[in-house]
C-alpha cells in the first residue's frame, strides 16, 4: 500500500472516530433525565374554552344533549370498552359521583362496539349517560386519545381536563375549579 493510501485510509479512521464520539455524546446528552420530554412539550397547553356542543343518543337508545346541563358542572370523561385504563378508572368516576352529587358525570363512548359499550357500562354498573360518539365528539374536543376527562363549569366553560387515568382524589381536586368553592 502506498504512503498516500495510508494517509487516506488514516484520515478516513479519524473522522469515523469523531463521527462516533459525537453521536455517542448525543445519544448521551437525549437521554439526560433533565431532557425527557413532558406531557406539556407533547401535548398543546391547555387553555380553557367554551364546551362544544355535544348531542346524540346514549347506550340506552335515549336522545342527549349537554346543553341539557346547563347550570351545572359536568366531569365530561371520554371511554371505550377496549381500554384497560377507562375500565380501571370507572369505580373512581362512580364513587365522585356518589359523593358529589352536585356536580353531573356524563360518558362519551368513542369509537366502540355499541353492544359491548352496553355491556360494560352494565357490568361495571355505570349510572351515568354515556352518548354514542363514532368520531365528531372526540374531534370538537381535540381528544388526543383515551381516556381523558373533560371538566366543564357551569357556565358551559372546559376550565380543566385529565388526560389518561383518573382517580377518586385527582377529580376531588378539580373540584374547586369546577364549582369555585
Amino acid at each position: 500500500m502506498s504512503r498516500r493510501s495510508l494517509i487516506i485510509v488514516a484520515a478516513l479512521v479519524g473522522l469515523g472516530v469523531v463521527a462516533l464520539v459525537v453521536g455517542l455524546r448525543g445519544v448521551s446528552e437525549a437521554t439526560r433525565t433533565d431532557t425527557v420530554p413532558t406531557e406539556s412539550s407533547l401535548i398543546p397547553a391547555f387553555e380553557p374554552t367554551a364546551a362544544p356542543a355535544i348531542s346524540g343518543l346514549t347506550l340506552a337508545g335515549k336522545p342527549f344533549a349537554l346543553a341539557d346541563y346547563a347550570g351545572t358542572p359536568v366531569v365530561l370523561n371520554f371511554w371505550a370498552s377496549w381500554c384497560g385504563p377507562c375500565r380501571r378508572e370507572i369505580p373512581a368516576l362512580a364513587a365522585f359521583a356518589k359523593s358529589h352529587p352536585e356536580l353531573q358525570v356524563v360518558g362519551v363512548n368513542y369509537l366502540d362496539d355499541p353492544a359491548e359499550a352496553a355491556a360494560f357500562e352494565r357490568d361495571l354498573g355505570m349510572t351515568w349517560p354515556s352518548v354514542v360518539d363514532d368520531g365528531p365528539i372526540g374531534s370538537s374536543y381535540k381528544l388526543p386519545g383515551l381516556p381523558a376527562t373533560y371538566l366543564i363549569n357551569a357556565d358551559g366553560m372546559i376550565v380543566d381536563r385529565v388526560l389518561g387515568e383518573v382517580t377518586e382524589p385527582m377529580l376531588t381536586a378539580h373540584v374547586k375549579a369546577l364549582t369555585g368553592s
